[in-house]
């Protein structure tokens, strides 16, 4: 298998999961069932729309328009590892501080 192919396997991979229940279940005990649910509503659009989601809009939506505390998306975001959804979600947490 070529290393594209793995590549796409792997995504294929963390998608799936990303969108199980088995993910918001991981998460939901350390932060509720929204803050999961809202990033799979929020990778979906950005899937539909074929567009890359840019963490900094990913990261305000859900401190300013979901009303989690910064420490807790910060925590979330570094907890599920963010960086392995690049290039579905591009930017960096430090980026993303300053609300776009």
């Amino acid at each position: 298998m070529s290393n594209l192919e793995e590549d796409l396997v792997e995504t294929i991979d963390l998608l799936s999961f990303t969108f199980s229940s088995d993910f918001t279940d991981k998460w939901g005990f350390k932060y509720g069932k929204r803050l999961p649910s809202l990033l799979q509503m929020r990778l979906l659009k950005c899937l539909d729309s074929r567009k890359p989601l840019k963490l900094s809009v990913l990261y305000k939506f859900l401190v300013v328009d979901s009303g989690f505390s910064e420490e807790v998306v910060e925590s979330f975001l570094i907890d599920i590892d963010y960086d392995i959804y690049s290039p579905i979600i591009s930017g960096t947490l430090k980026e993303s501080k300053h609300y776009e």
